[in-house]
Parts: structure tokens; sequence; C-alpha cells
């Protein structure tokens, strides 16, 4: 994929079952440790699934004045701003800065909508702050951003999806500046019904923080999470002409639909190859795989054979790491939150463990990283994500050279 700018990654903002801020996330994955807890945030007592993956200690009364109306925001709006805020001060940026673009990209992925906010009797402001495409609007509203705004959802692709509307934005010379990412929150009882009748998730109830096991001989399914991620993208010339923190650049990206007929999330193969092709790389460039790996019996060996069709004999020496099982799956956030964390590991060169991992399933034959981190100069790296309605994303990431 040629474009006219070279795009790279200068601020990161997260939120996550497993810390709030970046520090705080990758020192949780590099330690294998997990945020999976039971669950707060409605009575789940007579559910299944009792566990999931709060952002922990976030209270809107310590992230907003009254004057902003917290309570008027879905849980994932505030989550959005405050992983946006974080994200612009992470790029060294002023929000004048951004005021003074003309047009800035806000690029949004969300699975759902504030289901929150849907459990509750209907007020005057329910109808504006339930919709989709409320975290991105009011991103833009808050601070008097000049934006145009775009929401994606494609399930858990969805922030994966987002990245690569605001990639092109820049790589084609629209804007040399764009904000993407997601944000979900889906911890609620309507979510947990029927997520609990699909028999997707794990009902390790009485050991939350060893519940979600990617690609482990002894996973019994994901486990839901909340949070949001967002980056700031510019185009690589304007973030050397202003001396910005580059943390990688965003090479290129493949989209997909598992073919019909095949099993759910096959189509990752196409869409890993794609994201090769138009990065103009081979597959023997690849040193690092961030997988889509929610800790679903099937959809893991799905992903583990897919990475085998596309890389061969080669997939057997690649490090390959999900790390829901440190942050559970935030659903459309879970694509963002990965880059983030690949975005650490080429800058940081330690590959975090895939949490849980400690008994090797024969169908799933890879290395997984097991236990604990690993000291890797990072090249170029995939970021997999898979999501509900047979979407995938790849996103190929390199570092600056």
């Amino acid at each position: 994929m040629i474009g006219r700018n070279r795009v790279v990654i200068t601020g990161l903002g997260v939120l996550a079952a497993n810390g709030i801020g970046k520090d705080a996330f990758w020192k949780a994955l590099l330690a294998g440790e997990s945020g999976i807890r039971k669950i707060t945030l409605f009575d789940a007592s007579n559910m299944s699934c009792q566990i999931g993956g709060e952002v922990p200690g976030f209270d809107p009364k310590n992230f907003f004045s009254p004057q902003q109306k917290a309570r008027r925001m879905g849980r994932f709006t505030q989550l959005a701003l405050v992983a946006f805020e974080e994200a612009v001060k992470d790029a060294q940026l002023e929000m004048d800065d951004l005021r003074a673009v003309e047009g800035l990209p806000i690029m949004m992925g969300v699975s759902t909508t504030a289901m929150d906010l849907r459990a509750m009797p209907a007020t005057s402001y329910s109808a504006v702050t339930g919709i989709p495409n409320a975290a991105s609007s009011t991103i833009a509203y808050t601070h008097g951003l000049n934006a145009q705004i775009q929401t994606i959802s494609n399930g858990c692709a969805s922030s994966l999806d987002a990245i690569t509307h605001a990639f092109n934005q820049i790589s084609t010379g629209k804007s040399d500046i764009a904000i993407a990412g997601g944000s979900d929150s889906t911890i609620t009882e309507y979510v947990y019904q029927c997520m609990c009748k699909s028999r997707k998730v794990s009902t390790r109830n009485d050991d939350p923080a060893n519940a979600c096991r990617p690609f482990d001989l002894n996973r019994a399914g994901g486990v839901i999470a909340e949070g949001s991620g967002i980056i700031v993208l510019e185009s690589l010339e304007q973030a050397i002409e202003r001396a910005a923190p580059i943390y990688s650049e965003v090479l290129s990206f493949g989209r997909s639909i598992d073919p019909a007929g095949s099993a759910e999330g096959s189509g990752l193969e196409d869409s890993m190859r794609l994201a090769l092709q138009n990065a103009g790389k081979s597959e023997n460039a690849v040193d690092f795989i961030s997988a889509h790996g929610p800790g679903d019996q099937y959809m893991d060996v799905t992903e583990s054979d897919a990475i085998k069709n596309v890389f061969g004999k080669k997939a057997y020496d690649i490090p390959i790491t999900s790390i829901k099982g440190s942050c559970g799956n935030a659903m459309g956030t879970g694509g963002v939150q990965q880059l983030i964390a690949t975005a650490l590991t080429i800058r940081n060169g330690e590959i975090p463990p895939t949490t849980n991992y400690t008994c090797p399933d024969p169908d799933c034959d890879l290395d997984y990283v097991p236990q604990t981190s690993r000291i890797r100069k990072i090249k170029t790296a995939l970021v997999n994500s898979h999501g509900f309605g047979r979407s995938n994303c790849s996103i190929a990431m390199g570092e600056i050279e």
C-alpha cells in the first residue's frame, strides 16, 4: 500500500482491566498479571459467568469536573475521553495544536453502544448519549475540535478497522495527524445474558485471574472486558519536524471476511496476506505476531492454523502473544489494546508473555511466549483481530529505520 506519507504512532492512551495508563498496562503485561475479577458493575450472582475485566478503580468523579456532566455520558464515552486526553499528552501535544487542525480525523471503533445507559430509564439526553458515535462526538465537542468523526462497528475488529481508516487519511495526504482507537463497556446484565447463552465465555468463577487462557489446553472460553485505547497517528515528516516521540510505524493493513462455509476466523489468513502484500514485506520479515487469541476452544485453533497456512515452517519460529489472558476481551477495543502493546514491544524490545498459558495444546503448537517476557528486537510485527460477524483485520507494524 503506497501512500504519500509514512504513518507513525506518537501517542498512546489506554484504560484496561489490567491498569489505567500505558505504564500500568505495560507493566502488567510483562509480569503476566491478570486484571480479571468478580463483577461489581451489576449483580451477576445468577449468571453462569460472574467474572469480567473491569477497569480497576475507574470512578468518573476522579476524572471529570461537575461541569462536565459525566453522569450524562455512557461509561464507554467516559473511558474514551480519558484515553484521548492521555494519548494527546503522551504525544507531547496541546489541545490548541489539535484545535488548529481543520477537519481533524477522529476514527473510533465500538462493538455496540452505551449498554449501561440502555439499561436505565430514558431521559431527555438518552437519545444523544446512548448512540454508538457518542464517544467520538464527545471527544470533539468537549475539546472544541473542528473534526471529522467516523465510528466503525465490526465486532472485535472495530478499533483496528478504525485505525486503518485513520491510516488512509494520513497515507494519502489528506491529513498530517489523526486520532484513532476504540472504546467499549459491555459489562452489563443484558450482554452477559447473551454471552452466557452463546457459551463463548469462561465460567471459571472461582479462579477469575486464571480464567482466560489463550491457546492453553485447558482454555474454556473468553472473558468479557471493558476499556478504551486511543492512539495519535502522524505523518513521519510532521513527527520528525516537531521532535515527537515515535513508538513505531504503521506499515499497512489487510481486511477480510471469513469465506462462506469456512470456520469462524479463517479469514485471518487473507487479512495477514493482504497486510504483508500491502507493506511490501515477505513472510520471512515478520518476527512477532499479536494474536486475537480470545481463549475460545475453536477460535484459537483456527487462528493458529491460519498463521501456519500463511508462514509455513517459519510459523514455528515466530513469537506469538495474546494479551487477553491479562486484560480480557475488551470487544471492539481489544484490537487497539493489542496494537498499543505491540507499539511498546517494538519500542522497548521486549515481548510480553501470553498470560495463563501453561499447558500446551497439540492443536495449538506454536510459540506463544509462555510465562515470562522475552527480550527480542522486533523489526516487523502483525496485529490480528477477528470480530463477530466474521470480519477480520490485520495491521503490519515496524520499527522506524
